[in-house]
């Protein structure tokens, strides 16, 4: 029997570039390829902490981000992100592996950088977690035109959009993040995403049988 090793594959980019749409449809073609693949969304690790720290500024009537910008809650968020986060995260993507499913998560570590990148603040565990989490096999980061963006979501404006795309473009070059653009047709997207996840997969099992893994 052929051994396949599972990959995880992380999808990122700005609000709007569509993430969550293409993240659902690329998990469904990836189901029909005779692989098994399960999801993980990685915002509902963070929400619990966000969800806290949201209630407390409306109770203190102090902005969101400058209660996270304060030390103390700095440190309850690098607790969280350790004891909490990172159990979860890691331990789900390791149970799937180990039960032979592909990981495919709309989100990863990657976006929660950008998110400190963009207010200006760090987290004392930021550099320990990048090196403790499971590296993915293939990243994408989405982008799309800013009109059509603002266009999606006209709540934000350009100025924001502008620079989340520069944050995100910063990220790709740093970890060497594959680029999306999703102004192509969904079809062309698609097939990009699965090429290159399909390339990622010969690539990684194309050397020796692992021994005990079967004939």
């Amino acid at each position: 029997m052929l051994f396949l090793r599972p990959i995880l594959v992380t999808l990122s980019g700005t609000h709007g570039s569509g993430k969550s749409t293409n993240a659902g449809r690329v998990y469904y073609l990836l189901n029909t390829s005779k692989r098994r693949f399960s999801y993980l969304r990685h915002q509902d690790l963070l929400d619990p902490f966000g969800f806290i720290c949201r209630r407390t500024a409306r109770i203190l009537h102090i902005d969101v981000n400058d209660l996270e910008g304060m030390k103390p809650v700095r440190l309850l968020w690098s607790f969280y992100l350790l004891f909490i986060y990172y159990p979860l995260l890691a331990g789900g993507i390791g149970i799937r592996r180990r039960l032979g499913y592909n990981v495919v998560t709309d989100r990863y570590l990657y976006d929660l950088i950008v998110g400190f990148w963009d207010t200006h603040r760090r987290v004392p565990v930021e550099r320990l977690l990048i090196w403790i989490l499971p590296r993915p096999d293939v990243s994408f980061v989405f982008d799309a035109d800013e009109k059509r963006i603002l266009t999606d979501r006209p709540e934000h404006s350009a100025e924001f959009i502008r620079q989340e795309k520069q944050l995100y473009d910063m990220l790709a070059g740093h970890f060497s993040l594959t680029r999306i653009s999703t102004t192509q047709s969904p079809q062309a997207v698609w097939s990009r995403i699965i090429g290159e996840i399909e390339a990622c997969t010969r690539r990684l099992n194309s050397g020796p049988v692992p021994s005990g893994s079967g004939s």
